[in-house]
């Protein structure tokens, strides 16, 4: 089985390469960055590159995430969140499976967790993505998987979450821990994984990918640090309604992931079980 990974110069990029790369060629496609460039924007160069490769699998990691860019910019945002989805589904041959992976920030959040139907997205962010996964679900063969993350970042220049609170940490930086943001975030690894086996058994529809019985991001800072043994001394709680001058942001990302497990005959990890694998993980490699 071939994979073209789209966007895979991303955090994500590298772990889809290496779970995928289990049943045949991976290979990681950007516009600027990595062994195929493309210009993702540009439908014919695309579709001469699907030509070419004749992938079995496609995975559209492609987006712009910056919330507030996205909302300074839409065009733009629909260019990247949309578009290479809407041309992806018109030239991708029916056999072949086209993943797209879209964001919990499809939902409202004011009252999680959201089960798959009840998507009202607040923000220009979310909206451009969910009319990508829209466009993607034009292809009778395709997977959208509404996602969030954390994990060791392997890709240079770009920083996850779990990453800045643990040098954070370490370097007994100012933090502000947001108790009013819940989400329900997997592993990278996890996930990856996941969306490897869900191809293989040919799992199609929209679907929630993220842990069960998500938390607040603070209650994830300290449950990391205390799993890493690191202090928190100069972090303190607070809102993230307390930051001027945002973009609109769902305050609780929480997803239901039952349709999954439903689907898919598995049981997904708890945030908890989540952190605590990846502290194993990191400690075992600073050994």
């Amino acid at each position: 089985m071939k994979t073209l990974i789209l966007g895979g110069t991303g955090l994500l990029g590298p772990y889809l390469q290496d779970a995928f790369a289990a049943d045949g060629p991976a290979m990681v496609v950007g516009r600027t960055k990595g062994p195929h460039r493309v210009d993702v924007l540009d439908k014919d160069a695309m579709a001469a590159l699907i030509q070419a490769e004749q992938p079995d699998t496609v995975i559209n990691a492609v987006a712009l995430t910056d919330v507030d860019a996205c909302e300074r910019d839409p065009e733009r945002a629909d260019a990247l969140n949309r578009g290479p989805a809407a041309a992806l589904a018109e030239i991708l041959a029916p056999r072949a499976c086209l993943v797209h992976l879209s964001t919990d920030q499809v939902y409202p959040g004011s009252a999680g967790p959201y089960e798959e139907d009840r998507t009202d997205p607040i923000n220009v962010y979310g909206r451009t993505k969910l009319a990508g996964e829209l466009a993607a679900s034009a292809h009778q063969n395709s997977l959208v998987l509404r996602v969030n993350f954390f994990g060791r970042s392997r890709t240079a220049g770009r920083v996850s979450l779990s990453d800045w609170l643990t040098q954070g940490a370490r370097e007994g930086r100012a933090m502000t821990l947001f108790t009013d943001s819940l989400f329900s975030p997997l592993r990278m690894e996890t996930l990856a994984g996941i969306t490897r086996n869900l191809v293989a058994d040919g799992i199609r529809g929209t679907y929630n990918l993220g842990s069960r019985e998500g938390a607040s991001k603070a209650w994830f800072a300290r449950r990391l640090a205390a799993a890493l043994n690191l202090p928190l001394t100069n972090a303190t709680e607070g809102v993230s309604a307390d930051l001027p001058g945002r973009a609109p942001r769902p305050k609780d990302m929480r997803m239901d992931v039952a349709k999954l497990e439903t689907a898919a005959g598995l049981e997904l990890p708890t945030l908890a079980q989540e952190i605590d694998a990846h502290a194993a993980e990191e400690q075992g490699e600073a050994r």
